[in-house]
């Protein structure tokens, strides 16, 4: 007589739980650096938004944009905390033309207060500044230092 083995088809308990503690690494692996990347490229377009809002200003006041005024006025950036304030003239926290740009929840200037004012016709600032931007969660800091010529000669 005849006996026939079955053979098991499939896979072992033993095998399953291997299998699934390494995919299990892998995707928190991957979560954890998929998580800093997301911090730094937010970081980087905070700066890169400011950069730009920096420039725009000395812009301004270099040509002289009255932007519906009777006369020309000098143009500059104030940080708070948590945001930073487009102004004319001197900054005056009450100035309705003033335009607020609020920081993402987990960002913050290192140096609030600071004034960033461009001269009409040259642009120049007195004295030079840096900016220093830090996102909370991980602490990264970026510095944005801006010459007497208003010229942003570093971001680190």
């Amino acid at each position: 007589m005849k006996r026939y083995c079955k053979k098991s088809v499939g896979f072992s308990l033993l095998e399953l739980i291997v299998v699934m503690s390494i995919m299990a690494t892998l995707i928190g692996l991957i979560t954890i650096n998929l998580t800093s990347a997301q911090q730094r490229a937010s970081l980087n377009t905070v700066v890169q938004n400011l950069v730009s809002d920096i420039r725009q200003q000395q812009i301004k006041a270099m040509v002289g944009d009255t932007e519906g005024r009777p006369s020309a006025d000098e143009y500059g950036i104030h940080t708070d905390s948590n945001q930073y304030v487009l102004f004319h003239g001197a900054y005056s926290a009450t100035e309705p033309s003033n335009f607020a740009v609020s920081l993402p929840n987990n960002m913050i200037f290192v140096t609030p207060g600071l004034d960033i004012i461009f001269s009409k016709v040259g642009g120049e600032i007195s004295p030079p500044a840096s900016i220093q931007l830090q996102d909370t969660t991980n602490s990264n800091t970026k510095t944005i230092q801006i010459n007497k010529y208003g010229v942003i000669t570093s971001v680190n």
